[in-house]
């Protein structure tokens, strides 16, 4: 099946070989790593709290395990039906920011886990193949995942991971995205062991014109126009550039106020740099549904990220109704969204695109269709099972 976003790959051509209607499905305990999980907030859970349901209700899934970080007021085992939720990673990427001295200490940390404990724990579960978001990384956990004795799947969301890395850990890898398949290919990974997965989306529900008004005043916008800017704050998401930007539209456009939305990994510097600025105002980390209750409120949705696969939060300002400016390198992007891409990630392209959206008096759209749920979890059972089969051989 060659999806239409995509016209020049099929399944076959990334990584997916096609299995026949009547062929006996290998039945399969997949064992996903990953640090977010909900009730977790951020890119990875919203991932996989779409996806982990729909797969236990798969025949082909006999168990399912989540492997993930601790989460305060959360059990440390739970389970229901075929699915097991453990929470044994010691926190670290969850937090909301993370000094240096307490992201060396974690990061040892986890990787003294893995190193200790993954391989026990495929084998104590019966764990038949490794899913893991590559948030993960390290030589002490990619030996452990070599260890484990089964397939590995590793699931590229963006382009921080060196691909080359993963060639001797993964015996395959799924990419979010036209350019996160491209960047894992430039970066030495097999063309034969890449399969394009896009992220499954659903489009929310526009909230209602009341709702929006609530939002606004609970978080102090009041009636006024805003940008807003949703993700995790960062130099990569691009927010030092877009506050120099703002700062220099706003001369032109004083009544606009820029709202930011996401955990700080800056920490103070972002935070002077903010109370430093007029007209911008930073709302932390909040709720799901407040974001998006602020996004069909915003003028636009901007995010200037130097690293993103197929970020979740454009795709859902879109199917809100609000002007985007979107990140460029992304191919998805550049062919339903051009109008809307930022040529480069600095201060005058940002500043050339704030002015030009925000005059433009088109909305973007996008097909969602490409990510129905039950078509990306489809595809993801079928790499499991392509996986699986090889080691059974």
């Amino acid at each position: 099946m060659v999806f239409s976003a995509f016209p020049a790959f099929s399944a076959v051509s990334k990584g997916l070989s096609v299995a026949s209607p009547d062929r006996k499905r290998v039945k399969m305990h997949p064992l996903i790593i990953t640090a977010l999980y909900p009730p977790a907030v951020g890119g990875a859970a919203s991932h996989f709290g779409m996806v982990v349901p729909e797969l236990v209700e798969r025949d082909d899934i006999e168990k399912l395990t989540v492997l993930t970080e601790q989460m305060p007021g959360q059990p440390r085992e739970w389970s229901e039906g075929k699915l097991r939720v453990l929470r044994y990673l010691p926190t670290r990427i969850s937090l909301p920011q993370r000094p240096w001295l307490i992201h060396a200490v974690t990061y040892v940390l986890t990787q003294a886990w893995f190193a200790a404990h993954l391989p026990t724990l495929v084998q104590r579960w019966g764990v038949d193949l490794v899913h893991f978001h590559t948030r993960y990384g390290g030589r002490l956990f990619y030996s452990a995942l070599r260890r484990s004795g089964v397939p590995v799947i590793a699931d590229l969301h963006d382009k921080m991971t060196d691909p080359l890395q993963l060639v001797g850990v993964a015996s395959q890898m799924l990419c979010c995205g036209e350019g996160v398949w491209r960047f894992a290919l430039e970066g030495g990974f097999p063309t034969e062991r890449l399969a394009l997965i896009p992220i499954p989306f659903d489009p929310p529900s526009a909230p209602l014109p009341d709702q929006v008004t609530a939002m606004r005043r609970r978080y102090g916008i009041g009636d006024k126009r805003y940008l807003l800017f949703v993700g995790d704050i960062t130099y990569n998401k691009g927010v030092y550039d877009l506050l120099d930007a703002y700062r220099r539209w706003r001369v032109g456009h004083a009544e606009v106020q820029l709202v930011l939305v996401g955990t700080n990994r800056e920490g103070e510097r972002f935070l002077t740099q903010v109370e430093a600025e007029s007209g911008v105002t930073y709302l932390g980390r909040i709720p799901h549904g407040d974001v998006l209750r602020l996004m069909r409120g915003a003028g636009m949705v901007v995010l200037p990220s130097r690293s993103e696969g197929l970020p979740r939060v454009m795709l859902e300002a879109v199917a809100l109704g609000t002007k985007v400016i979107c990140p460029p390198g992304i191919p998805e992007f550049d062919e339903h969204l051009f109008s809307y891409v930022l040529p480069r990630v600095d201060v005058d392209g940002i500043y050339e695109m704030l002015d030009k959206v925000w005059e433009s008096g088109n909305l973007p759209s996008y097909p969602f269709s490409e990510h129905r749920l039950n078509q990306v979890v489809g595809r993801l059972a079928k790499a499991y099972g392509e996986a699986v089969k090889v080691k059974k051989g």
